[in-house]
């Protein structure tokens, strides 16, 4: 079983040698497709004992990726990872797993190091490159769609450090918006249309550009009902609309994804929000007392420490002196 490494790199000098580093005993190779660097990344991944190979940018992530993988042979399994991306991983244990597997694909955890609030979510990264292919120009994907199992976190898990800064967050949702209306504009599908919208709206979150991701996230919700498209664009249109003061719609919003199938408890932590911006704190308070933790639509699952600084604060307001949640095992506490 040969297990290699693909990346897709521009002017990545400053992270290459920390992501191939932590490579190391992990795969049987690493190759790095290179799409125009000048910072001398096609050089230095070969001194780190890298196969490269060289492609031509056209705006197009899928393209990108397919061609890397192309390029580098014909491995039993790809480790798909960017530059800015460590792995860690118990070598044996990810052998065991793929050696077994039944499945096509494995999806992995990625821990992001978010400048604002950092999260934890699921992407289909190790995958067998005779049976998967990546598509979309942005916020590219590996088709055809499946049931794709979870690979144990304590068997490989990778951590994401793209975003830790601000301003290149933003630079990559600049980029993103240029590349996801020109995929609008060449859209002829119109299945394909609630998740082009979908990526869209959010790279102009990502980008500042508030008013058109919140134009777009309504045009999305307006033309796919009942989508899982209109979930997701729901869910970010609310949070947009938290960070801005629009606390009404929130929890309009925040029923709407309740009424659909979302999570409860989810819904009770952005309701909670909302109401207590509002200052319903009692209100609020009975929605959150009883979340243990926040996974939203997408699968990210954020961090235990903000839920209970929200939860702090909120039984501050309304007297409570113990902010945990009562016993869910006795009747009382099972009730929502």
């Amino acid at each position: 079983m040969n297990l290699v490494a693909v990346l897709i790199v521009r002017d990545e000098a400053a992270h290459l040698p920390g992501c191939l580093s932590s490579l190391g005993g992990v795969v049987d190779g690493v190759h790095v497709h290179d799409t125009g660097s000048t910072d001398g990344s096609p050089q230095l991944a070969r001194s780190l004992g890298a196969t490269v190979s060289a492609g031509e940018w056209r705006d197009d992530f899928a393209a990108a990726r397919n061609a890397a993988v192309a390029a580098a042979g014909a491995p039993d399994w790809v480790l798909s990872i960017d530059a800015d991306e460590r792995a860690v991983a118990v070598p044996g244990r990810l052998r065991t797993r793929l050696a077994a597997a039944p499945a096509d694909a494995f999806v992995v955890e990625l821990d992001n190091r978010h400048d604002e609030l950092p999260y934890t979510h699921r992407a289909t990264r190790l995958f067998r490159p005779a049976a998967l292919r990546w598509e979309g120009r942005v916020h590219e994907r590996l088709a055809p769609d499946g049931d794709r199992p979870a690979m144990p976190r304590e068997a490989l898990h990778l951590i994401h450090h793209g975003y830790e800064d601000a301003g290149t967050r933003h630079r990559k949702s600049v980029r993103n918006v240029a590349l996801a209306e020109r995929r609008w504009h060449e859209v002829s599908d119109a299945s394909d249309r609630p998740t082009i919208l979908l990526d869209l709206a959010r790279s102009y979150v990502g980008a500042g550009r508030l008013q058109a991701a919140v134009d777009t996230f309504e045009q999305l919700r307006a033309t796919a009902p009942g989508t899982r498209q209109w979930i997701l664009g729901t869910d970010a249109l609310a949070r947009l609309l938290l960070g801005a003061g629009h606390d009404d719609a929130v929890v309009l919003l925040a029923r709407q994804l309740r009424d659909e199938g979302v999570d409860p408890g989810y819904c009770n932590w952005l309701e909670a929000q909302a109401l207590a911006q509002l200052g319903h704190a009692n209100e609020a308070w009975r929605l959150l007392r009883t979340v243990d933790q926040v996974v939203d639509p997408a699968g990210r699952v954020y961090p235990p420490a903000h839920l209970a600084e929200l939860k702090r604060l909120l039984a501050q307001l309304v007297g409570v002196t113990d902010p945990a949640p009562p016993d869910r095992s006795s009747p009382a506490g099972s009730r929502r």
